[in-house]
């Protein structure tokens, strides 16, 4: 025989199962908003990073090109090719799909001079497109959009449901080309290095400053042979004559140290290397800088990299080296992160 349930407990099992069809229904909906959320910000987050990636991309390459050079390598201002170059990178990338061609006009998202890392900010007196110093050429800062005003805001998948259709983003990237902080093997041209009291410690030298290499106690700089050990005649001779291959350098190593005399051999080979490179009497080489005050150290630590002109290498008795610091130039294959001793970096970094 059947069993008749009461017709209040009838009524309390549909009451139950109806609270449990609204409670579903509400998690149900909650779980959606929260997929939904979760898909929404994940493009937002991807959108993000890519606008990023190509605001980086376009800041770097742009830094790299605002400095061109001449016949003589000294440094020339460019920065409409470096403002060309920001746009070609960064329309080459995409956001969700999107290419990201610069706000128009040019320029507007774009800015180019001299950003002054002391402050973190562009020095509005030396900014702009017009600028044909290349000393105030230092910095690159771009601006990529997906907004109203360029490439279109992002538009959701889910959030719409609550209002939020199209959601704008930016993203910025400052790029610094300062002085040599690194090179690769074969930029250092002679196992020489500078003090850098000689030549403004890090804070600009002065044009045509001479710097004389010898083994008296005025001198402005001393013999390295770099990581090899000892630091005697035979190992300089050997960077001098190319024997020995000059190493890449980076600020912060400590490289080894002479002021010892050198035989006159030495001094013959680097004459013949002057000689055979000199052009118009002036042989124009890549040096690192050190940063002890005095001679007589049997190491120290590089602090940057400056351009000497050699213009006389003289033989016994004298045994000296005579040339002066020239500024503007551009060292080639150098990255940035060294002090100002004159020279400047091929390759620029990022300082957001």
């Amino acid at each position: 025989m059947g069993t008749i349930l009461p017709s209040n407990l009838r009524r309390l099992l549909h009451e139950e199962r109806a609270a449990t069809a609204v409670l579903f229904t509400v998690f149900l909906t909650a779980m959606v908003g929260l997929m939904g959320a979760a898909v929404d910000m994940g493009a937002l987050y991807t959108a993000k990073a890519q606008l990023q990636n190509a605001a980086d991309a376009a800041a770097l390459a742009a830094a790299n090109t605002m400095l061109g050079t001449n016949a003589q390598n000294l440094a020339v201002a460019q920065p409409g090719t470096a403002l060309s170059t920001a746009q070609a990178f960064s329309a080459a990338n995409q956001a969700l799909g999107v290419n990201l061609p610069l706000k128009s006009p040019l320029g507007s998202d774009f800015t180019i001079g001299y950003w002054d890392s002391s402050t973190g900010a562009f020095d509005p007196s030396r900014t702009g497109l017009g600028i044909t110093n290349p000393d105030w050429l230092t910095g690159v800062q771009v601006k990529v959009r997906r907004d109203n005003s360029a490439n279109t805001p992002i538009h959701t998948f889910f959030a719409g449901i609550v209002g939020l259709k199209q959601v704008e983003l930016t993203a910025q990237s400052t790029a610094f080309l300062g002085f040599p902080g690194q090179v690769p093997s074969g930029v250092v041209d002679l196992p020489i290095a500078v003090l850098s009291s000689a030549i403004g410690n890090g804070d600009g030298p002065v044009d045509g400053q001479p710097i004389v290499f010898h083994s008296s106690g005025d001198q402005n700089g001393e013999w390295t042979t770099f990581f090899t050990w000892p630091a005697n005649n035979p190992n300089v001779d050997k960077y001098v004559d190319g024997t020995l291959p000059i190493p890449g350098l980076k600020v912060g190593d400590e490289i080894n140290l002479t002021n010892g005399n050198l035989s006159n051999n030495t001094f013959q080979d680097l004459k013949d290397r002057f000689e055979a490179n000199a052009v118009n009497g002036q042989w124009q080489v890549t040096l690192p800088v050190i940063g002890h005050v005095g001679c007589g150290a049997n190491q120290s630590a590089v602090v940057g990299f400056t351009t000497y002109v050699i213009t006389d290498v003289q033989l016994a008795p004298q045994k000296r080296v005579d040339g002066f610091i020239k500024t503007q130039t551009v060292v080639t294959d150098s990255s940035t992160g060294g002090g100002n001793y004159g020279a400047r970096a091929a390759f620029s970094s990022l300082v957001r």
